[in-house]
């Protein structure tokens, strides 16, 4: 009988290749590009599950102070915290441009394919977030980022 390997070091091998495994959907490639959504109930979903906005927020649709116009479908999370879907990323990119050359305070950002989500609570109430944008970016996949400043 061969003694190389004991079980508990076999089975840590297997459920590390498990686990690696997990990461990756079957028949699918792994990609850098972060996800999309198909609709903004998608999107305000995955993010509501995320974050827990608020039932009811109050405000408008949050828009960068520079005067920078957004062509996206708008949502908002609460009152300083905004869900926005936009038609392709080339608008995506577009916007992520405005709001990071924006100088109207620090303003956190997660991203996807088509979608971003705003944090403007430090520009509106001149108090830190408690909203964790980057969290939200790295539970779904996307890029974060904090501009203005």
């Amino acid at each position: 009988m061969h003694q190389g390997r004991s079980p508990v070091a076999a089975a840590a091998a297997v459920l590390t290749v498990g686990l690696l495994a997990g990461c990756s959907t079957p028949g699918q490639a792994h990609t850098d590009a972060p996800p999309a959504f198909t609709s903004m109930d998608e999107a305000y979903a995955a993010v509501d599950d995320v974050l827990g906005c608020e039932a009811e927020p109050a405000g408008d649709p949050i828009v960068p102070a520079d005067g920078g116009a957004l062509t996206s479908e708008q949502k908002l999370c609460s009152e300083n915290v905004q869900i926005d879907l936009y038609p392709d990323e080339d608008s995506l990119r577009k916007a992520f441009e405005i709001w990071t050359g924006s100088n109207q305070g620090e303003v956190h950002l997660a991203r996807g394919s088509n979608w971003m989500v705003v944090d403007v609570t430090a520009v509106a109430t001149g108090e830190p977030t408690t909203w964790d944008i980057e969290g939200l970016a790295e539970d779904l996949h996307g890029e974060y980022a904090v501009a203005g400043g």
